[in-house]
C-alpha cells in the first residue's frame, strides 16, 4: 500500500530533503486559541517520541507557525492546499495542520485527513472531544507524522520500512476508511481517520463548546452576576422569602432553578443576536451545528455563573441571617438545609433578574467571549460582505 502510494506522488510533489543531514522537519500549522496553545504543548514533546515511533535513525524537528487561515471556514481540501503552501514557504518536509472547525466529507466526521501528494495532514481537534483532549491529539499527531514520513519517504531498494509506520485500524476511538472511497481519491488523501457514530457527535460536541471557551463568559457578564447577588441579597431579608423556600420542596426549587437558568441563556441569544439564520446555503448546513454549540456553551456559561451566584448568597445566608429568627419564623428547628433551601430560591429569583442586566453588556463583548475564532473570523467576513 505504502509502495503504491508512493509510487503515485508526482515528483513535484516530492521532497529531496530527507536526505539534509539525517534530519526530518516536521512543521505544525495550528489555527489561533486552543489549536495553537495546543501545538506549543506538543511541539517540544515530538521530537523523542517521533525518534522512538516513526524513525529513531534521523533526528526531528517541530517548529509552529500560527495561520488564521486553518481556522477559516474553507472545505477540507483548501485547508490542505493552505497548508501545503505554508509548509513550502517554511521550508519544511513535512506538515500538519490543527483546526477547530469540524470536518464533515459525504456526511462522515473527519478526525485527520493524511495526504501524501501534498505532505501534509490535517487535524480537527473539536472532533477529540473535550476530555482527555492532550493525549488523543498526540496519539494521532504521531500516527499522522508517521504515515506522512512512511508514504513520502524515498526508500532505497533495500530499506525496511520505519517503525510504527504500518497502517493500523484505528488510532484509539478514531476508526480508519478503509479501502479510501471516492472523495478520498478526489481529495488526494490517501489515509483518513473518522469518529463514527453518536458517540463520536457527542465528541464533536464537547470539542467545539470547549473550543469557545464558555469561561471567557463570566467576566462579560460580571455586570449581571452582580445585579443578580444585588437582587438575591435583598431578597434574603423578605422573611416571606424564608417560609416559600422552607414550603415549596426540592422538586420545585429544581424546576424554578432550570426555568431561570433557560430563561436566562434565551435572553442572552436573543438580545445579544447570537443565533444564526443564514441565506447562503452552503452556510445554512452549518447553522444547525453551530446554534446548538451556542446554546451549550451560553448554558455552560449561565451553569457557571449560577454557581458562583449561589455561593454568594449562600454565604451572605449563613452571615446576615440569625439562626434564631430564622427558627422563630420557620417554627422548627433549622439547620444548614434550611439555609440551603432559602440560598437556591433565591438565586434562581436573581438569576431571572441578573438576566435583565446581561443586555447591557456590550454586544460585540458577549459576542467575542461565547463564539470560538472561527464562528468570530466567519461574522467579521460576513460584515465585510455587506459593507
Amino acid at each position: 500500500m505504502a509502495d503504491e502510494t508512493h509510487a503515485s506522488i508526482p515528483d513535484r510533489y516530492r521532497s529531496d530533503r530527507f536526505e539534509r543531514a539525517g534530519c526530518v522537519t516536521l512543521g505544525l500549522i495550528p489555527a489561533p486559541d486552543i489549536p495553537e496553545t495546543m501545538a506549543r504543548e506538543l511541539a517540544p514533546q515530538l521530537p523523542k517520541l517521533l525518534e522512538n515511533r516513526v524513525d529513531g535513525d534521523v533526528s526531528w524537528e517541530v517548529p509552529v507557525v500560527v495561520d488564521p487561515l486553518t481556522g477559516t471556514d474553507r472545505e477540507a481540501p483548501e485547508i490542505l492546499d493552505v497548508c501545503r503552501e505554508r509548509m513550502l514557504g517554511e521550508g519544511w518536509d513535512l506538515a500538519i495542520c490543527l483546526t477547530d472547525l469540524p470536518v464533515y466529507r459525504d456526511g462522515t466526521l473527519v478526525a485527520a485527513d493524511v495526504s501524501a501528494k501534498r505532505g501534509v495532514a490535517g487535524l480537527s481537534l473539536p472532533a477529540m472531544g473535550a476530555m482527555r483532549l492532550r493525549p488523543k491529539a498526540r496519539d494521532l499527531t504521531l500516527q499522522l507524522a508517521g504515515e506522512l514520513y512512511e508514504r513520502t519517504k524515498e526508500h532505497a531498494a533495500g530499506d525496511p520500512p520505519a517503525r510504527g509506520s504500518q497502517p493500523r485500524g484505528s488510532v484509539g476511538s478514531f476508526q480508519r476508511v478503509d479501502p479510501p472511497d471516492e472523495d478520498m481519491r478526489a481529495m488526494d488523501v490517501d489515509a483518513r481517520f473518522a469518529a463514527p457514530g453518536a458517540l463520536g457527535h457527542l465528541r464533536l460536541w464537547s470539542g467545539m463548546v470547549l473550543a469557545n471557551r464558555p469561561w471567557r463568559m463570566l467576566p462579560a457578564f460580571k455586570g449581571a452576576i452582580a445585579a443578580a447577588f444585588a437582587t438575591g441579597a435583598y431578597a434574603l431579608v423578605i422573611t416571606t422569602l424564608w417560609l416559600l423556600a422552607d414550603s415549596v420542596g426540592w422538586a420545585r426549587l429544581l424546576l424554578l432553578m432550570v426555568t431561570a437558568i433557560v430563561a436566562m441563556v434565551a435572553w442572552i441569544i436573543v438580545a445579544h443576536h447570537l443565533w444564526e439564520r443564514p441565506e447562503d446555503p452552503d452556510q445554512q448546513k452549518w447553522a444547525a451545528l453551530y446554534n446548538g454549540v451556542t446554546v451549550l456553551t451560553v448554558t455552560s456559561a449561565v451553569l457557571c455563573a449560577y454557581a458562583i451566584l449561589f455561593a454568594l448568597i449562600l454565604l451572605a445566608a449563613w452571615v446576615f441571617v440569625p439562626g434564631d429568627y430564622f427558627q422563630t419564623i420557620l417554627k422548627h428547628p433549622v439547620g444548614f438545609g434550611e439555609y440551603l433551601t432559602l440560598s437556591w430560591l433565591a438565586a434562581s429569583l436573581a438569576t431571572v433578574a441578573g438576566a435583565l442586566g446581561a443586555s447591557l453588556e456590550d454586544e460585540e463583548t458577549v459576542r467575542k467571549a461565547s463564539y470560538g475564532y472561527r464562528q468570530r473570523r466567519r461574522h467579521e467576513n460576513d460584515d465585510a460582505e455587506t459593507q
